[in-house]
This record gives structure tokens, C-alpha cells and sequence, in this order.
């Protein structure tokens, strides 16, 4: 049974600064060429805040703090809802929270809520909302 006394759970806020080598990695992986996509100043591609948040806590380390066995654990669905442009030198504020955590077909399926903060300067620049999945093993009733 997965804690859901963790539901509120808010990671403390972490700074990540936005580098052009970083961005070109991801650029290059997504088969974006023209040097002008990570050249300083340039807003981010609209995905590449996700890269961030191994930066700061990773899912896998949400997943250890609710003591969620990783080879059950599927990335269900993602949502980005961008308020305000990041660029390329920028520093983001990341703060992670656990918002839901709800069961489906008896037990078997735990899905749990994080909602992603970014900001930069001091103001919100995103919020992404992943769904997690994990299947459980469910007693089969007699």
C-alpha cells in the first residue's frame, strides 16, 4: 500500500541554470539541427523543462520516498501548462508536490499526481502535472 500520507508532499525548491550544451543535447536527441535552437537567450524547446527535473528530484526519488517498487511504475501521462518563457541562461526554481494518489480495479492500479513548479525570477514560468502509474500485486480472493 503506497503512503498517501505523502499526498501535500513538497520537495524543497531547488536552482538549475539552463545551459546552451545542455539544450543542444536535447535539441540533437529531438532532430533539431539549426545552432540557432541553443544559442544564448534562445527561448527553451517547450519539452526540455522535463530534462530538469532529474536536476532536482527525479520521479524514481519520489517513487523511493513513497516506497513504490520501480518495476511496477509506468509514466502514465504528462501535462505542461506554460505561463511565462524560459531561456537559455535562465536559472528555474524547481519544487516538485505529490497532489493524488488514487486506486483503480481494486488495487491492482495506484496512480499518483505530481505537479511539477518552474519559475524563474521569481515567477512561474510552468507547471507540469505527470501521472504515474503502478501496478500492484493484488491478493487473488478466494
Amino acid at each position: 500500500m503506497i503512503d498517501r500520507s505523502r499526498i501535500g508532499f513538497t520537495t524543497p525548491p531547488t536552482t538549475v541554470a539552463v545551459d546552451a550544451w545542455r539544450v543542444k543535447l536535447f535539441c540533437q536527441a529531438i532532430g533539431e539541427t539549426d545552432p540557432a535552437a541553443w544559442a544564448p537567450g534562445t527561448p527553451l524547446p517547450p519539452t526540455f523543462l522535463k530534462a530538469l527535473e532529474g536536476e532536482h528530484y527525479s520521479s524514481a526519488a519520489l517513487m523511493k520516498l513513497l516506497k513504490v517498487p520501480l518495476r511496477g511504475v509506468l509514466h502514465a501521462e504528462q501535462r505542461m501548462d506554460h505561463e511565462a518563457p524560459v531561456h537559455i541562461g535562465d536559472e528555474v526554481e524547481i519544487a516538485r508536490t505529490v497532489t493524488q494518489i488514487y486506486d483503480k480495479r481494486d488495487g491492482a492500479l495506484t496512480f499518483i499526481v505530481v505537479e511539477t513548479h518552474y519559475a524563474v525570477h521569481g515567477r512561474r514560468a510552468a507547471t507540469a502535472t505527470q501521472t504515474i502509474l503502478s501496478r500492484n500485486s493484488v491478493a487473488a480472493s478466494a
